[in-house]
């Protein structure tokens, strides 16, 4: 069956490519760089769609939004979903407010707390500790009392 919709045409262009020979098509070296790249470049137009959109420039919006759903298309092959898929999907919320269906959503989990470390000691610290002193190892050998002297250690010769 052959479709005049331009998208779905895009479509199978795309579905055809995958697997190819990355040195001679596009589409083929996207699928074999993968979904990180390939998600990427959706970024990446929709960036570019959006700039040209807030400047005005409606022949750059065009072409951006033209990148940008090729792009998303491919992405959505490699994801296992088709055009088809999202259509359904468009149909599903059709009708529904799109408040309501925001909320008909799952909302992500709250990020995972992480505890605060402990204030830092205000004012000096008494001779013979430091702030790490609960697991450090002792700065005085054992039994030698704070304020005492203590010898220098023996010169080895320079710097």
């Amino acid at each position: 069956m052959t479709s005049t919709d331009p998208f779905d045409a895009l479509e199978a262009v795309i579905r055809s490519r995958r697997g190819g020979d990355a040195k001679a098509s596009y589409v083929a070296a996207l699928f074999e760089k993968g979904r990180p790249k390939i998600a990427q470049k959706v970024g990446e137009e929709a960036v570019e769609a959006a700039i040209a959109a807030v400047q005005g420039d409606r022949g750059a919006l065009k072409g951006e939004a033209a990148d940008l759903i090729f792009h998303l298309i491919v992405l959505l092959v490699d994801a296992g979903l088709r055009l088809d898929d999202v259509r359904a999907e468009l149909v599903r919320r059709e009708g529904l407010s799109g408040l309501v269906e925001k909320a008909s959503r799952a909302a992500p989990p709250p990020p995972s707390v992480v505890p605060e470390p402990a204030p830092a000691a205000t004012g000096p610290l008494p001779l013979g500790h430091d702030e790490a002193a609960a697991t450090a190892a002792p700065l005085r050998p054992e039994g030698e009392k704070p304020g005492s002297p203590r010898p220098l250690p023996p010169a080895t010769g320079g710097f």
